[in-house]
């Protein structure tokens, strides 16, 4: 029988407190992408048994919430969550977040096809870690690894994403005694791509990273395609040997699986059918405009700047549409992200001048946005426009479908992906059925599929799509991952 009582380990805490505990102002979960995956399957703390949640303490009240080592109860929709945070000092997250995590493993993580840093302009080149930098990753790891260890009767224990990949090695050294499983959300970048960063440092500490992973029993990915150049590393670079189902290192099998993450359908739906209509819509309706919707983080991952080209090329092409975009501000303060915003601001101000000579309308804002105003906009958009340069997965398609399902057919939108994002793998039998899969740094391919996605071809949002969104959703996910832990090797 699966057991969900177990350990979940994430870089962030399942909410921060951004209250004292005397205000009258509960505080609320994240809505990033890990926690919509992982909350359907938390089960609810009995006094001795449920979910355990260990995050970073990054609220500025957290302390005040919690007990001497870090421990407090949450309420959540799925019921009391035992959740522990880890409290680290400014310079050790600084180096730990900003610097390993989001200059080096990010970037590098999503070199999977192009060398982006010589073809985008913006996009940042990996960095190396300094050695002090690299500590406090270590350091943060370590923490988390100490914490899991003392959980000495968990039936198992689940390590999320690349700011946790070392995290695996040192609780299998600390002699954990359950199975350990690790699941990387990013990409994993081809090795001849990375080839060029991984001098100076950033070769051994990508090595590092690598072994790290390896001291999990299961490694999940998105795609086959990353299980594949995860294995490849593996081989090369840390003397892993090829073996049924994953590969051999020190003296262990590490099966390695692609199981690409789904979304929480059920609460899709719920703000499908409550969401108010944002003022933007009506006004493009009235002005008998179709509009387009781009809804992303402002990430240099994202295709942003290659998106409003393409919108911008459509415009003067002659087409009439009214385009919102709006990037949610992300990892601010992080210097990778400087050439981003000037990229962007100069595809917008060509997009603007663009629409009104057409006719059209064009905003793109830097914002966050409320969760029922993004599925809102998804619920009402005529086209998508996701057009990540490479991505994990990127959710937003499969939200975008689950709220157009309300919609009548013949008036649903069509979905633009990019053809390196997870989604674009996973759902790739939806290509003209809804998905329309282009490659975001071939202005030509993205001008034409926008201008056909105008049109309504290829094929809007079918109902074969959305019932595999429903049918592969985060909870099919979370138990296959888990039925693949707790199974026999």
């Amino acid at each position: 029988m699966l057991r969900r009582d177990g350990l979940i380990l994430a870089n962030r805490a399942f909410l921060d407190h951004e209250s004292p505990r005397w205000a009258d102002s509960p505080s609320s979960a994240g809505s990033g992408g890990l926690l919509a995956a992982v909350r359907p399957i938390i089960q609810p703390w009995d006094g001795k048994a449920g979910t355990t949640w260990i995050g970073a303490g990054m609220g500025r009240f957290d302390r005040e919430w919690t007990d001497e080592r870090g421990f407090e109860l949450l309420e959540t929709t799925r019921g009391l969550l035992r959740h522990r945070r880890l409290f680290f000092a400014p310079p050790a997250w600084q180096g730990h977040y900003a610097e390993v995590s989001n200059c080096f493993l990010w970037p590098l993580l999503h070199l999977v096809r192009y060398d982006l840093p010589a073809v985008t302009g913006y996009y940042p080149a990996p960095a190396a870690p300094a050695p002090a930098d690299w500590q406090a990753y270590l350091a943060v790891n370590t923490a988390f690894a100490d914490a899991a260890a003392e959980e000495r009767n968990a039936p198992w224990c689940w390590i999320h994403d690349y700011q946790l990949a070392l995290t695996p090695g040192l609780l299998r050294e600390r002699g954990f005694s359950a199975p350990i499983g690790f699941f990387l959300h990013t990409p994993f970048p081809d090795l001849a791509v990375a080839k060029p960063y991984l001098g100076e440092g950033g070769g051994e500490s990508f090595r590092r990273v690598v072994t790290g992973m390896l001291g999990a029993d299961l490694l999940g990915f998105q795609t086959p395609a990353d299980v594949e150049r995860f294995r490849r590393v593996a081989v090369e670079l840390a003397g892993a040997e090829d073996a049924r189902g994953g590969v051999l290192f020190d003296g262990h099998i590490v099966r390695l699986r692609a199981c690409p993450v789904g979304i929480d359908v059920d609460d899709v739906l719920d703000v499908t059918k409550t969401a108010l209509t944002p003022s933007r819509v009506t006004a493009a309706r009235q002005a008998g405009l179709p509009l387009v919707v781009g809804l992303e983080r402002g990430d240099f991952t994202k295709g942003i700047p290659e998106r409003l080209r393409a919108v911008a090329a459509a415009f003067r092409g002659g087409a009439r549409f009214a385009y919102l975009g709006i990037a949610a501000p992300t990892r601010e303060g992080v210097r990778a992200y400087e050439a981003l915003e000037a990229a962007v601001e100069a595809e917008a101000r060509a997009a603007r001048e663009a629409a009104v000579a057409a006719g059209g309308s064009f905003a793109h804002v830097r914002a966050n946005v409320g969760w029922p105003d993004v599925v809102a906009l998804q619920r009402e958009a005529d086209v998508v426009f996701t057009s990540s340069l490479a991505d994990g997965q990127n959710l937003v398609p499969l939200q975008a479908a689950v709220a157009q399902s309300l919609r009548p057919g013949a008036d649903r939108a069509v979905i633009i992906s990019g053809r390196d994002a997870g989604v674009s793998d996973s759902f790739a039998e939806f290509a003209g059925k809804g998905l329309a899969i282009t490659d975001p740094l071939d202005a030509d391919a993205m001008h034409e599929t926008l201008r056909a996605a105008l049109d309504g071809a290829p094929g809007r949002v079918s109902d074969r799509f959305v019932t595999a969104v429903h049918t592969r959703d985060a909870r099919w996910w979370a138990t296959e991952f888990l039925a693949s832990l707790e199974g026999p090797c």
